[in-house]
């Protein structure tokens, strides 16, 4: 296993499209948080509870869910460039199986999940410690496991929409336009029952933490149900790729 990541680690580090996104996310996710502040709308603001625990791992959490796509393109990069420049197929003329590379590939996803999400919980964690209690750290934190799901979500979408388009310019449009094209097709064939397509459940382990004016789409599945279905559409993706890249000639 350190092998393969060591090996994937190599590839990664010199991938400027990873640089730029993540400064990118890092700058802004707090950057928002915090000019929440200075949103008015009609005399509404925020309570100043949302800079403390529980709120604040939700808040964290939301925002950052804003940029899952965003960050998904890293690895549509990193996929289809190896698809492209036949990198794969130098790592199985080195010795690797295809077993060993669709898991290093599993292992990438895994790493930028669990990054982003940790990031997350430090801002989270950062707000709540210095206008709350601390003694409140852990309440509201289940906020951040949803979150986790939710990005290993997007990244397993955007793993198998990768192996499945194979074009980076084609499959970067079609990846940051597929939300839109979900709602619609879901708007049209399934009403209200587009929150059970799989994009649309991701967005959704983490609600809106907060809605001024109106509503949002009414869940028929809570948390739980909707963690699980989640869950079911990751391994989907991930058993998908896998079937794609084994018949496939890499």
């Amino acid at each position: 296993m350190i092998n393969l990541i060591t090996i994937e680690w190599m590839k990664l580090r010199r991938l400027v499209t990873m640089k730029i996104i993540l400064v990118i996310y890092m700058l802004l996710v707090p950057s928002i948080y915090l000019l929440l502040s200075q949103v008015n709308i009609f005399g509404w603001t925020f309570p100043d509870t949302i800079w403390k625990f529980p709120e604040s791992y939700h808040f964290a959490a939301y925002i950052s869910s804003w940029f899952n796509l965003l960050i998904g393109m890293i690895i549509i990069v990193f996929t289809t460039n190896e698809l492209k420049y036949k990198t794969q197929r130098q790592n199985m003329i080195d010795g690797l199986s295809k077993g060993s590379i669709i898991m290093a590939k599993f292992y990438v996803v895994i790493g930028f999940t669990v990054f982003i999400t940790i990031y997350t919980f430090f801002i989270g964690f950062i707000f709540g410690v210095i206008n709350g209690d601390i003694s409140d750290m852990f309440d509201g934190i289940h906020q951040i496991g949803a979150y986790f799901i939710e990005t290993l979500g997007y990244f397993s979408f955007a793993y198998f929409f990768a192996n499945m388009i194979r074009l980076p310019a084609l499959a970067i449009i079609l990846y940051l336009l597929s939300t839109i094209i979900e709602a619609i097709a879901g708007s049209i064939a399934f009403q209200e029952y587009v929150q059970f397509l799989p994009l649309t459940t991701f967005s959704k382990l983490v609600p809106i933490p907060i809605i001024p004016t109106g509503g949002d789409l009414e869940m028929i599945w809570g948390q739980g149900g909707r963690t699980i279905l989640a869950l079911i559409y990751v391994l989907v993706f991930v058993f998908i790729s896998y079937k794609v890249i084994k018949r496939r000639d890499i």
